[in-house]
This record gives structure tokens, C-alpha cells and sequence, in this order.
């Protein structure tokens, strides 16, 4: 079975090593996993969040630094993978940041690296499309993952509705685009039912969601998806890095697969 969205990394105070959650999702029956690190979500030197916090900037990575850090954490993630004999598509946590400097391209970043696809997080590095940059940035990407093939997850909720990119979907209608946590269902809806290169996922989606989209007829635009291990933080609120036993148990205790 495959989960379509996992993660890896740094989250807040505590790491998930991929060793781990890649152990843990195979112990329960995940055989094919698509991940992305959480770890892109450091605030880096270049960050509006660092430029306002001397704090912040002080203790942050720079932009390069920061992808470079990541680039080496998803290489050996895939390492960790084939060992454990578990089929791992790596997702590029585009950080906009990293790529207003001249020195890291979309093509860099995708020849260093065999990624599967993108992950665009609006709310986490609060995207702007009016941004000139941004919107030129995110045109980069789908073109893309258009020409080679590539999956664009996109992080959606009330805030940041799938809807919010559409003027790139009718500009790429060949990119392959997931909506991650069905939300808001209206805009989710609305959005598969009018580009054929859309799918969703159940990461964190309601049952009721997911219930009205398979009622429209949707079922087979629906992919599964966990988005573990950050259940597991919301739950457990961890204080030291979860142990693989920790992130097994728990498996067993609450999968709904």
C-alpha cells in the first residue's frame, strides 16, 4: 500500500529520523511512501521571520546552508529506504527564499537529487503569489514537473484554498497536482471536477470530506495519505526524538487503512 504524504525531519523540538518512520510505515503495511522534510520549514537568515527577530537571524541557517543540510538529509533518507526495502518517492520542499539567490536553481536542485516531485507549503513559508517572485518562482516549477513528469503537492486549507493556484494549473494542465488534507472541501470539489490533472489526499482530512468527494463521484481521485509522523506529535506531544518503537506502537494503535 502507499502513503502519499509522509514527512521527515525536524519538527519543532523534535527530529524523525527517516530510518524510523520508513521502519515504523512498513511494520503496518506501507510498502511505497512519497515524503518531504519538515526540516524545510527552519527559518533561514534570508526569512522575513529572521530579518524581523535578532534572535532568530542570529541562530539561523543561511538559505544555502539550509538546502544544503536538507539536499543531504533526503539523500540519505533515500539510502535509509533501500535499505529497509521500502519504495521512497523524495518530494523538494521548495523554500522560496533558497532560490532568490542565483546559485540554486529548480534544475539544480532536481539534477542533485533523484526528487519525485515538489512540496509548496503556502501558509509555512506564507507564499505570496502577487509577489513577482514567487509567482515566477512557482511558474518554474510547474513547468517542470510538467515536461519531466513530476508530482506539485500542495498544502491547502482554509487560508490557502486549492484554488489559490489556479491560474498555474490552466498554465501547466499536464502537471501532475496534489491537494493535500481536502480542505476546503468546496474549493477541493470544485477544483477536480474542473482539471483532470488534480487528485487529493486524506492527510488529515475529515471523514466527512472524504465521504461527500467519494459521494461526487471522486473516488479515484483520491489518494491516501497519513501525515505521519505529525499525527504522532499532535498526539503525543514528544519531548525527546521518537524511538522506532514509539513511531511502530503507535501505528498499530491508530491506523485507519
Amino acid at each position: 500500500m502507499t502513503d502519499f504524504h509522509i514527512h521527515i525531519g525536524q519538527f519543532n523540538t523534535v527530529y524523525y529520523y527517516a530510518d524510523r518512520v520508513f521502519y515504523a510505515l512498513k511494520a503496518n503495511g506501507i510498502d511505497e511512501v512519497w515524503f518531504s522534510s519538515t526540516t524545510s520549514c527552519l527559518y533561514c537568515k534570508e526569512s522575513q521571520a529572521a530579518r524581523n527577530d535578532k534572535t532568530i537571524y542570529k541562530n539561523a541557517p543561511t538559505a544555502l546552508a539550509l538546502y544544503e543540510g536538507v539536499r543531504d538529509e533526503i539523500k540519505n533518507a533515500l539510502i535509509a529506504a533501500a535499505e529497509i526495502e521500502i519504495k521512497a518517492h523524495a518530494l523538494y520542499w521548495v523554500v522560496p527564499e533558497i532560490h532568490f539567490s542565483k546559485s540554486v536553481s529548480v534544475n539544480r536542485v532536481m539534477c542533485e537529487i533523484p526528487y519525485d516531485g515538489f512540496k509548496i507549503h503556502p501558509r509555512a513559508q506564507n507564499w505570496n503569489l502577487s509577489y513577482k517572485k514567487n509567482f515566477l518562482l512557482l511558474k518554474e516549477i510547474f513547468s517542470y514537473a510538467e515536461n519531466y513528469d513530476k508530482l506539485v503537492l500542495i498544502h491547502s486549507d482554509e487560508n490557502y484554498p486549492p484554488t489559490l493556484f489556479e491560474e498555474l494549473i490552466v498554465l501547466y494542465p499536464n502537471a501532475n497536482v496534489q491537494f493535500a488534507h481536502c480542505r476546503p472541501l468546496a474549493e477541493t470539489l470544485y477544483m477536480l471536477r474542473t482539471y483532470p490533472n488534480t487528485v487529493c489526499d486524506t492527510a488529515m482530512a475529515s471523514e466527512e470530506n472524504i465521504k461527500k468527494l467519494k459521494q461526487a463521484g471522486l473516488s479515484a481521485r483520491i489518494r491516501y495519505g497519513s501525515d505521519f509522523p505529525i499525527t504522532h506529535y499532535r498526539s503525543e506531544n514528544p519531548k525527546t526524538d521518537p524511538t522506532c518503537k514509539e513511531l511502530t506502537d503507535i501505528l498499530k494503535r491508530t491506523k485507519c487503512f
